[in-house]
């Protein structure tokens, strides 16, 4: 995906403008929460055949960094986000009816570690746990039947972040996140699910 891969070099090539400087002390410990938006890339695959959707991600961020005094950084987060991504389709089964699937909320906890390599920014890779789901909605033209499935996977990604000052920050990230084959009651649908996701995080440091 071209879009997040673009952003993370802007993030990047940002480090090295001084407009961005700051005199504060950066060592130590700190909280930090923030808002989340970007787009969300979800790819689904079955017996060789993927397709995918892209839409808006919005989300929140909360987490804690310790930074040493030689510039490493180590951190830990949870994450919240919700995509618009979904599709639709009507006459399905019968004349007359719909089906509706859309991602829905999901949920991450994880770990980063970075380096700074100038007073302003910071470059980091980051790893951890997601539990996603998927929403779905069957309609007949006689009543509609609804029902929620989740599924775990493991998100990588790579980053930049930007200091305004010492309590505001703004990251820009790509992230891919590999659930795998997705079970429903317990049975293996065969249906694999991935996503591809580009970040802008709005941070507050405290």
């Amino acid at each position: 995906m071209k879009t997040p891969i673009f952003l993370v070099a802007v993030a990047a090539s940002a480090f090295a403008t001084p407009a961005f400087a700051q005199d504060d002390d950066t060592v130590g410990g700190k909280l930090v929460a923030g808002a989340i938006i970007g787009v969300d890339s979800v790819e689904l695959e079955f017996d060789g055949i993927s397709d995918s959707e892209e839409d808006l991600l919005v989300g929140l961020t909360v987490g804690y960094d310790y930074e040493t005094t030689s510039g490493l950084v180590f951190g830990v987060e949870g994450e919240y986000t919700d995509s618009s991504v979904g599709v639709s389709a009507t006459d399905v089964i019968d004349v007359g009816d719909s089906i509706s699937v859309n991602a829905g909320r999901d949920f991450y906890v994880g770990a980063r570690l970075g380096f700074r390599p100038a007073r302003n920014g910071i470059l980091y890779v980051k790893g951890g746990y997601t539990d996603a789901s998927i929403e779905g909605e069957y309609d007949d033209g006689t009543g509609a039947l609804s029902d929620e499935i989740s599924f775990g996977g493991v998100r990588v990604g790579v980053g930049g972040e930007i200091d305004f000052g010492s309590n505001y920050a703004i990251r820009v990230e790509y992230r891919y996140s590999d659930y795998g084959s997705i079970e429903a009651f317990g049975v293996d649908s065969g249906l694999d699910a991935s996503r591809n996701q580009g970040v802008l995080t709005l941070l507050g440091k405290f």
